[in-house]
């Protein structure tokens, strides 16, 4: 930790003058990485809970965790079978627990719907369908998300698959295939945490200062930015290279090979590093902060918020190599995994998603297509099994890094060009910068009913908490409600129609949309708040659509045959 050097101090840097004052005799000593256990089981108990921890000898700090002081254990899962998960909830506040990046259905997500009240348990249960990668779980309660992940509540998802398992990589967990979340926190004087959307202390599995032994072979690191707010921009100090393998979702077609790697808030990455020959050596992993563009959150912007880690390069991680296992890995694989992203000419339709706004890394008013989140409205509405290109196009005032529930999507262009090499996997989150267009495509394959949808927001929790965040659903034209039966107290009749259609519905609507099997738009009406009426769907041709009732109170989708 640095010392500040001012004629007046900043009344917001108080809390880490406190804390430095306090923790500054255990800044420098340097600390084994703690490794969370790896549960690989039937079904996990996660409980959520109060806790106290000390990250420095002596010093207490109030934290949460789930089945843990701080974090969690590391899950397990096998493609193809059926994850079993109970979460209970032992805080005095709702909790939700998301399990990002892999394809569940709307119900299972965990979102802001899914609310866990203190003294419950919700038992999630869902089919992995994700391929071998790194994923993570963590609260994803409305207005709470970013207070509870400072707290500590989260933790590493590891799904094996057979096509990972025929690949010659490292996978001893603890030894030469370590999962390395890195956050940043501040404490204040009497050792508790301070919530901002920076921190001047750098915890990687909860431990400063860390140190690891690593053999002297192939590793394997599982990197995951768990920080509320910052980015960082990862490379070693001797600047050697490495091999990134994996993404958010998921191996690559082969690695990728840089010295340097941003990581921007919920993104992940697998780097191979290749230690061969090097026992006795120590590397260091550091975050190039001096690097990152003013626009992007961990920069030296003063006029946001401050930290004394914005701007500079910093260690995150020691390394110190020792000698190598009995079968180790020697050699970085050529190829890995085949990507089959869908094919453009598949999509139905481009939607954009244009970020606005302007404010602080902690504060602000920022919105997507003018718009910010509201529980009970549903901004988009896609057909199960449909292509779909999105255009993220940020004219804010800074970069942005934008995750989509429930799907795994490719990079097609970063502002018209090809994306590089280890962005060129499945994704699930993706920073945009000021001013900078991304274009990603996706095939839903997950089903959200209307109780139930999928997000979209900034993975900066500081604004998501302050609502930037829609979310859609993904209707199954094949099942869903019967013919002329919504939810909330509506419908439709006769359903099947040659063309005149009553609606009926228990709350006022502003308009009518009727969606094909592709998701596209076919047909629209405004009804000015009436609850009953009559629809013309005279022109358009036969077939079977969702007819969606918009109102006040959200959107009430109703599945009508047109003969």
């Amino acid at each position: 930790m640095e010392s500040f050097a001012t004629d007046l101090p900043d009344m917001r840097l108080l809390p880490t003058l406190l804390a430095l004052a306090l923790l500054g005799h255990t800044a420098h000593a340097q600390n084994p990485l703690a490794i969370p256990p790896a549960l690989d089981q039937d079904t996990f108990d996660l409980v959520v809970d109060e806790h106290v921890h000390q990250f420095f000898p002596g010093v207490n700090t109030n934290t949460y965790g789930a089945s843990a002081e701080y974090l969690g254990p590391t899950l397990i899962l096998h493609r193809g079978d059926t994850a079993n998960i109970r979460v209970h909830n032992q805080l005095a506040q709702i909790t939700s627990m998301h399990w990002h990046g892999m394809h569940v259905p709307g119900e299972q997500d965990g979102g802001p719907q899914r609310i866990i009240d203190p003294g419950t348990v919700w038992h999630a249960t869902y089919p992995v369908k994700n391929p071998a990668g790194t994923y993570w779980y963590h609260p994803h309660p409305h207005e709470l998300t970013a207070e509870q992940a400072n707290m500590g509540v989260a933790g590493f998802i590891i799904v094996r698959d057979e096509e990972e398992a025929q690949l010659a990589l490292p996978r001893t967990y603890g030894v030469d295939d370590l999962p390395v979340v890195v956050q940043d926190r501040s404490f204040v004087a009497n050792g508790n945490f301070f919530f901002g959307p920076y921190g001047n202390t750098v915890l990687v599995n909860g431990t400063p200062n860390p140190y690891v032994d690593c053999p002297a072979q192939v590793v394997r690191l599982r990197l995951l930015n768990g920080s509320n707010a910052r980015v960082y921009a990862l490379g070693f100090e001797d600047g050697r290279s490495f091999h990134v393998i994996a993404g958010d979702g998921g191996l690559l077609a082969a690695p990728a090979t840089t010295d340097r790697l941003w990581l921007s808030n919920g993104e992940r990455a697998e780097v191979l590093l290749d230690l061969t020959g090097l026992e006795g050596d120590s590397l260091l992993l550091m975050s190039f902060g001096s690097e990152l563009p003013q626009t992007v959150p961990g920069a030296n912007n003063m006029l946001w918020e401050s930290s004394t880690l914005n701007g500079i390069d910093f260690p995150v991680l020691r390394i110190r190599v020792t000698a190598p296992t009995p079968e180790a890995i020697t050699t970085i694989p050529a190829t890995l995994v085949p990507q089959t992203p869908p094919d453009i000419s598949e999509a139905v339709r481009t939607r954009t998603k244009l970020i606005t706004g302007n404010g602080m890394v902690g504060m602000g008013m920022f919105m997507i297509n003018g718009l910010m989140y509201d529980l009970g409205v549903i901004n988009d509405t896609m057909q199960l099994g449909s292509v779909e290109i999105w255009d993220i196009v940020n004219n804010s005032n800074m970069a942005h890094p934008m995750h989509i529930h429930g799907v795994s999507f490719h990079i097609l262009e970063r502002n018209g060009q090809a994306p590089p090499a280890w962005e060129q996997g499945p994704k699930d989150v993706v920073l945009v910068d000021r001013f900078e267009t991304v274009r990603v495509i996706m095939r839903f394959t997950e089903p959200s009913p209307p109780e139930w949808p999928f997000m979209y927001h900034c993975h900066n929790l500081m604004h998501e908490d302050n609502m930037m965040m829609l979310q859609y659903i993904v209707t199954d034209l094949s099942t869903g409600a019967p013919e002329g039966m919504g939810t909330a107290g509506s419908r439709v009749f006769p359903s099947p129609t040659t063309g005149q259609l009553t609606y009926e519905s228990a709350t006022p609507v502003q308009h009518a949309r009727l969606i094909d099997a592709l998701g596209r738009e076919v047909w629209k009406a405004g009804l000015q708040g009436a609850t009953t009426g009559t629809l013309d769907l005279g022109p358009v041709p036969a077939g079977t659509y969702v007819l969606l009732l918009h109102g006040a109170a959200g959107s009430t989708p109703v599945r009508v045959v047109k003969e």
